[in-house]
């Protein structure tokens, strides 16, 4: 028996699982919330005052409820795959959430109505002032949209159609199989399961379950191709009736960035990608081969590494933790104690990890399975990092804690980097480094290159998309030019991902097109960060704080003035975060060369 439980409580939110009668209380409560709120529309006056208050601040409160219902859900199914009620109380809170998402479209329109001055007075209401920005921003969005009939009509037909074609990707890419044998026994696995063999010290296993994972992909290739001419012709016909010019209008709204920001962040990538390709070389050194091929990224360098319990990996995060903020450190220790992990590797849980948060009761939970390795800590401290950027703002009000996915990372990547610095650290050898440094290396490749090559291909896609549908060859060979710009021709000629449009979920997501360079930018954000505190000891913990808290009430530009001084739209910023990122590459290279 441990120190901290390794089973989360779900109970002390809602006792009894998807059987739940507190649970059931909540989701009546949102249904009658919802079916009572078409009536406190149609009751508002046509001038501003304090019935759009009240209207805003109650829609606030059904969105928070809706959340904390779906957070429950997810929990729920994570930790027992087969848990079919929780499957069906999934449906009945989305189809919540799409009624609240139309009602706050309706709301939109009605503020969109008032006059610049009439705006200004509103917004300064005593109520209104603490939600100013994310009404503010919701009136703006409107002013760019369709008028609110055709917009319910959209999201409406929507659900069966665009978003359709993402839960029919879904369902091919989860029956797909393919057959493997291993230790004289055939059968049939996921294609989850067949990337997972691209990991493997043998080569040949590596190539073979990359034969296996295109091979799997190529049979579908034409449904494939269909869902994801779909959804971008919707998208695509949407933008049309909104009169908007680019595919990327909608994501830089998203994620509450500028155009000159990102193309600062990609230019600057794109200039130092370069400086990869030695790294790339020593590994296939390492791996003794020639050139590296796609199945070849994520193959391991040295043993496993150091071991660990569960609780020696809560010691060794709580420690370090500890050394750059006892605010941080005594969150992550009352997370432990609590049992807010589920950790335990058992089987019927859901594969991956995450964390999720529950505005009604101000708690997290995360959710993992730990191995024992440094991998595991790892991520159970960059999950903590999620986590307490959520303690952090758990006073706020709901909407100011919807921060943008481009700055969702920046609390989960810094704590991932602190810990992965102090392992290094505290390395009993020089072979357990090159192991560390090689993992800190294969990210800045996957953020620099893969996750290049995948806005590159969706640029190409949306613009070629506008003149008519694309075959299957045609996507092949678009992926496979963008792969070879980002990846500056540094992969053998022949070890290429054409199929990558087809094996990769993130171009099937509805929800949040270009699921590509938010990942980039919290990454290059949360090193340029890191490096401040770095620098700055201690005492930096206390703004890295106020910047988290404002991350939900203000665009990325705004908070890194605010907070850090610098203009993202410059390259400057992004230049420095590259250097940090690089210098560890470079560590691994020094250490390689000894090897």
């Amino acid at each position: 028996m441990g120190t901290y439980p390794i089973n989360w409580n779900l109970d002390s939110l809602y006792e009894g699982g998807s059987g739940s009668a507190d649970f059931a209380r909540l989701l009546d409560q949102c249904d009658r919330a919802l079916d009572g709120y078409e009536k406190v529309l149609a009751a508002l006056p046509e001038r501003p005052g304090g019935e759009w208050a009240r209207a805003a601040l109650e829609l606030q409160k059904i969105a928070r409820d809706v959340w904390e219902a779906i957070a429950f859900i997810e929990c729920l199914q994570a930790r027992n795959v087969e848990d079919g009620r929780a499957d069906l109380l999934m449906a009945r809170a989305e189809a919540m959430n799409a009624r609240q998402r139309s009602y706050r479209t309706r709301l939109g329109t009605l503020l969109l109505s008032a006059g610049d001055e009439e705006w200004r007075a509103f917004l300064a209401r005593e109520e209104l002032i603490a939600i100013a920005f994310p009404l503010e921003e919701q009136r703006e969005v409107m002013r760019l949209k369709m008028d609110t009939n055709r917009e319910v009509l959209a999201e409406e037909l929507a659900v069966d159609g665009y978003h359709g074609w993402s839960r029919l990707y879904e369902k091919m890419a989860g029956s797909l199989r393919a057959e493997w044998t291993e230790g004289g026994e055939t059968s049939r696995i996921s294609m989850g399961q067949l990337h997972n063999k691209m990991e493997n010290p043998d080569r040949e296993t590596r190539r073979l379950a990359f034969e296996k994972l295109e091979e799997a992909w190529r049979s579908v290739a034409h449904p494939t191709a269909m869902a994801l001419n779909n959804q971008a012709g919707f998208r695509l016909g949407l933008y049309k009736h909104r009169g908007w010019d680019s595919a990327l209008d909608e994501p830089l709204r998203i994620n509450r960035i500028r155009r000159e920001t990102l193309d600062a962040m990609w230019g600057v990538v794109a200039d130092e990608s370069r400086r990869l390709l030695p790294f790339m070389e020593r590994k296939c050194r390492l791996l003794g081969i020639d050139r590296m091929k796609w199945y070849d990224q994520n193959a391991p360098i040295g043993g496993s590494g150091r071991g660990y319990t569960y609780d020696e990996g809560a010691a060794f995060i709580l420690e370090h933790f500890g050394g750059f903020s006892p605010d941080l450190r005594d969150f992550a220790a009352m997370v432990f104690e609590k049992g807010w992990i589920e950790s335990e590797d058992r089987p019927g849980k859901r594969a991956g990890g995450f964390c999720t948060d529950f505005p009604i009761h101000r708690e997290t939970r995360i959710f993992t399975t730990f191995g024992g390795t440094y991998g595991g800590v790892s991520t159970i401290g960059h999950e903590l990092g999620h986590a307490y950027h959520t303690w952090l703002i758990r006073e706020l009000p709901f909407w100011t804690t919807q921060y943008p996915m481009t700055l969702a990372e920046t609390a989960s990547t810094f704590c991932e980097t602190l810990l992965l610095d102090a392992a290094l650290e505290t390395a009993e050898s020089d072979a357990e480094r090159l192991t560390l440094l090689a993992q800190k290396a294969e990210e800045a490749v996957t953020m620099m290159m893969n996750l290049r090559a995948r806005f590159l291909f969706e640029s190409a896609f949306f613009e070629a998309r506008a003149k008519g549908a694309l075959g299957p060859e045609e996507l092949d060979e678009m992926m496979t030019r963008a792969q070879k710009e980002a990846y500056c021709d540094g992969l053998d000629p022949e070890g290429y991902h054409p199929l990558f449009w087809a094996s990769k979920l993130h171009f099937y997501i509805t929800s949040m097109p270009f699921y590509n360079f938010p990942y980039v930018f919290g990454y290059l954000f949360s090193n340029g960060i890191y490096a401040r505190a770095t620098a700055e000891g201690p005492a930096f913990a206390k703004r890295y704080e106020n910047l988290l808290k404002d991350t939900g009430r203000m665009t990325c530009e705004d908070a890194a003035r605010k907070h850090l001084g610098v203009d993202l739209a410059r390259p400057e910023f992004w230049k420095s975060a590259v250097d940090i990122v690089l210098d560890g590459v470079e560590r691994f290279n020094e250490l390689a060369d000894k090897s």
